[in-house]
């Protein structure tokens, strides 16, 4: 597929995952995606899926913690791993055959230390439910997991099912397998030896890479070929989810064919945290400062006051299965998350509707303090610093992300945008909007209160009646009107971002927001991150 293009900037997007959803193809012994709607335009008059999955499916991340005990998970990763320059390597391979350092040495572009690598074999084109994919796929050697340790890669990316060759993995003659058992006679009928005297070793090359603390990526795929030959920018950041094993990620490959398109600087303050701060060395990684604007995610994290409560437990560990993975059973509208048009208007586009330019780029994150049931206005949109401006991403902070947690003061009586505010953001033209509120919406604007199939808690209504000397819906007579008029406008929108918004609040920034390639979603947990480059020492790739 050809490129998709910001308007403004002129910056090459292109797509790297594979859709997640029903029927995504599922390595061979684990449960399959359960998708379910709980609400119903036609009854609740919104739309939301429970979701059951693992997390190693479509386009994943894979934390050291999923192979190494006592390792790092999938949210405690330094964010500067997720997002750099790299390359794109043609390592076309057949079935069953390895790839090997010598292919590595002689790939073009060029490796560098510090480059995320992602290796196309072909097999991205074979991605389905079936034998020819998941069993006859190519894999690396543990020798060339050794020479990418070596070079000093920050991360690794194949098109395949798994990192290593299956008969490496337990599709083949190793712990909890065979998964696949006709793997074994077919291996012996075309080679007359035994696979596991070929393939000695339990996933070599995913441990070599994941105990050097490299972050490993498995099926790649989308725009791949395209790409093949060149160095890019990549961005593909997981979840905040500090338990973490993997997480599916939108992996996203940027060009600048202009080479004109930088990072945008805000004022240089000590804010990165140490966990936060790139730790590679070389100018152009000091130079560049990562804040996360996210809430942990997880076990225990606070819900919205609805049903379908989230958990996660452990499907295997280390200890009886010498790996860990992690099961997610709940919705998507549960911490730091973006919503989709699908989610609270019928007939409208899902989260693959937003084309990927709206996830990223430069705007600002405004102060703008508000208490217990304050109101977004216009005014305070228009004196807002820095200023708005047309085509920017926008983040509130009205400071509410400090109340956090599951308590009243936060989901029932914090402050939010209302009808004029999201008019006003629609008229600007921005390119989407993040709050630090428990909704797009004032809570008294949603089903909390006097709409759709609430009160779902009716005396909030006795209490603004007794401090206001009105009716809730006197003054909020309309169900999420920031929600509806600013996502049925093609304006994603994202609710509660916490975590750094303090430190870069007041700054003009450079942000990534990218949810999963999910077809049918109605919302996306995500991790929101904003960047600073106060040297202006980062530049884009123009893929020569």
């Amino acid at each position: 597929m050809p490129a998709v293009v910001d308007p403004v900037s002129g910056l090459q997007l292109y797509e790297l995952s594979h859709r997640w959803g029903m029927y995504t193809p599922i390595f061979p012994g684990y449960e399959e995606i359960k998708l379910e709607r709980i609400t119903h335009h036609a009854k609740q008059g919104v739309m939301t899926h429970k979701i059951t999955t693992i997390f190693h499916t479509s386009t994943h991340v894979n934390a050291p913690i999923h192979l190494v005990p006592g390792a790092a998970a999938v949210g405690e990763l330094a964010l500067d791993r997720f997002f750099g320059t790299g390359v794109v390597l043609s390592i076309p391979k057949k079935k069953w055959q390895l790839i090997e350092a010598s292919d590595l040495e002689r790939a073009k572009p060029q490796i560098k230390a510090g480059d995320i690598v992602l290796i196309n074999t072909g097999w991205h084109r074979k991605y389905s439910d079936s034998k020819d994919y998941f069993g006859y796929a190519p894999g690396l050697s543990r020798h060339a997991a050794a020479w990418l340790v070596k070079k000093r890669v920050k991360m690794v990316g194949v098109d395949t099912a798994c990192i290593d060759h299956p008969l490496a993995t337990s599709l083949g003659p190793h712990r909890n397998g065979p998964q696949i058992k006709y793997l074994l006679p077919e291996y012996k009928e075309a080679t007359g030896r035994e696979a596991i005297a070929d393939f000695p070793e339990w996933n070599p090359a995913h441990r070599a890479l994941l105990e050097a603390g490299i972050p490993t990526i498995e099926n790649v795929g989308g725009d791949l070929d395209e790409l093949s030959g060149k160095r890019c920018t990549f961005q593909g950041f997981p979840w905040k989810w500090r338990e973490g094993d993997a997480c599916v990620i939108r992996l996203v490959a940027m060009l600048d064919p202009k080479g004109n398109v930088r990072l945008d600087a805000g004022v240089a303050r000590k804010a990165a945290t140490a966990a936060n701060a790139p730790r590679a060395s070389g100018k152009e990684r000091q130079a560049v400062q990562f804040f996360d604007l996210s809430h942990p995610w997880g076990h225990g994290m606070p819900q919205w006051p609805s049903r379908a409560n989230l958990n996660v437990r452990v499907v295997e560990f280390h200890s009886k299965d010498g790996l860990l993975v992690q099961q997610f059973e709940g919705i998507m509208h549960r911490g730091t998350h973006m919503d989709a048009p699908i989610h609270v208007a019928e007939n409208q586009q899902s989260l693959t509707g937003y084309p990927l330019w709206r996830f990223f780029g430069t705007g600002v994150a405004v102060s703008i303090p508000k208490g217990k049931w304050g109101v977004i206005t216009p005014k305070d949109l228009e004196k807002a610093e820095p200023k708005i401006q047309k085509n920017d991403i926008v983040m509130i902070n009205t400071g509410s992300h400090r109340n956090y947690g599951d308590n009243p003061d936060y989901f029932a009586y914090s402050p939010g945008l209302y009808k004029d505010a999201a008019e006003w953001l629609v008229e600007r033209g921005v390119k989407l909007v993040g709050i630090d509120v428990q909704a797009l919406d004032h809570p008294l604007g949603t089903f909390l209160g006097p709409h759709g199939p609430g009160p779902a808690q009716p005396h909030l209504d006795v209490e603004y009646k007794a401090a206001t000397g009105r009716h809730i819906i006197e003054d909020f007579p309309y169900w999420e009107p920031a929600h509806k008029i600013m996502m049925t406008n093609g304006i994603p929108g994202i609710e509660n971002i916490g975590g750094d918004i303090d430190k870069i609040t007041g700054k003009r920034c450079t942000f990534f927001a990218f949810p999963w390639r999910w077809p049918e979603g109605e919302g996306c947990a995500l991790r929101v991150v904003a960047v600073l480059d106060p040297q202006q020492a980062f530049r884009f790739e123009t893929g020569r």
